[in-house]
């Protein structure tokens, strides 16, 4: 197994707890942290609950894209498993094909090695939801962030920060007796 570890630029992201009373986690972060203006702190703390709710058991870390300050603009997912693939194009299709997406290289990395999916689907009683899926192959791992939000501006304000995380990942093998930073 492999010890992996990210270092966030909490200018923009925010921590989503996976543990713990997400009610208290909550009220602690509306008090100390700026909320978007003309929001009502109640309305916040709910929001910031309704969205630990929805966060994925399975992701190695759950995050919120915060522009604007509290609740957030976006869902951030980090995924990181164990990968013997040495292409991208070996993966299972994420998206049915009837879905618009678009696939772009990640930085300068090969498509084959590094890759970001955008599709947008209209989803019942929340409207248009924007995904990016960021995958990159690194150091035997299939690392993959994964950013929804019914906000399409902020996706795509949001793609700087996010290519710069996935690319903060660090793999390194267990008890290797390497200092895993990033």
């Amino acid at each position: 197994m492999r010890t992996i570890e990210v270092d966030l630029d909490d200018r923009w992201l925010l921590p989503v707890p996976s543990g713990g009373d997400p009610v208290i986690w909550a009220n602690e972060k509306v008090a100390t942290l700026q909320s978007e203006p003309d929001r009502d702190p109640a309305e916040t703390v709910d929001a910031l609950v309704a969205l630990t709710a929805s966060a994925d058991p399975t992701a190695f870390a759950t995050l919120l894209f915060c522009p604007d300050g509290l609740p957030g603009r976006a869902l951030v997912a980090v995924y990181a498993a164990e990968s013997d693939l040495s292409s991208l194009d070996d993966l299972p299709e994420l998206a049915p094909a009837a879905l618009p997406r678009q696939v772009l290289p990640l930085r300068e990395h090969d498509p084959t090695v590094g890759r970001i999916i955008s599709t947008i689907t209209q989803v019942p009683d929340v409207g248009i939801l924007g995904t990016l899926h960021y995958e990159l192959l690194r150091d035997g791992a299939l690392l993959e962030v994964v950013v929804t939000s019914p906000s399409l501006p902020h996706l795509g304000a949001g793609m700087p920060v996010f290519e710069e995380l996935i690319e903060r990942i660090i793999v390194a093998p267990s008890g290797s007796g390497e200092h895993v930073t990033a």
